[in-house]
């Protein structure tokens, strides 16, 4: 067992998918939550950041809404922090349904001195999957006060760890693909 929480951010409006909502989309028979769910049964908790609570209660996990409103992952990633039982969180986007227990396991496991522990896959950062500390929460609260709402600069001036896929081989690109816009959906369909 993972001793983290595992933080599902579906609180997106989705506009680029014409306001359907991503975390509800159907990927082999499943939905995108579902799949990001069944990959993390190892973290001793599951908790999903949303401001439509409603939607999620079929699930029977903790639902929590943003504390900051209308701020982006920050305001998601904030919200996971202050409502986990864990010092550490695993924060995923809810729009990632490739994503494997593999990889949420090895990235959950690792034991080290950071704030961020957030993976580069070919030279790309991935904040929306990554672990945060609850040690940021006044920094981030400070930078949601200023209007600083962008995650990577953020995460630039934290403690942070990189874990690469040319040393963790088995981070593959494809589980971190997030499903943004209509198209890209169609073209996961066929996957």
């Amino acid at each position: 067992m993972i001793d983290k929480t595992l933080a599902i951010l579906a609180g997106g409006k989705s506009s680029r998918m014409n306001y359907n909502n991503k975390a509800l989309l159907l990927y082999k028979e499943k939905t995108f939550i579902e799949n990001i769910i069944n990959a993390g049964n190892s973290f001793i908790e599951k908790i999903i950041i949303a401001n439509n609570i409603d939607e999620y209660n079929k699930f029977n996990f903790k639902i929590y809404k943003d504390i900051f409103l209308d701020k982006g992952p920050l305001g998601g990633i904030h919200s996971a922090l202050k409502n986990a039982i864990s010092d550490k969180v695993l924060c995923i986007a809810c729009d990632m349904p490739l994503i494997s227990s593999e990889t949420l396991n090895i990235i959950g496991s690792i034991k080290d001195d950071y704030e961020v522990l957030i993976p580069r896959i070919n030279g790309r950062l991935q904040p929306m999957c990554a672990i945060y500390s609850k040690s940021l929460i006044p920094k981030i609260e400070k930078a949601l006060i200023n209007g600083e709402y962008k995650l990577q600069k953020f995460i630039l001036t934290t403690n942070y760890k990189i874990i690469d896929n040319n040393y963790y081989s088995n981070l593959k690109e494809d589980y971190f693909s997030n499903i943004n816009t209509r198209k890209e959906y169609e073209m996961l369909e066929e996957i």
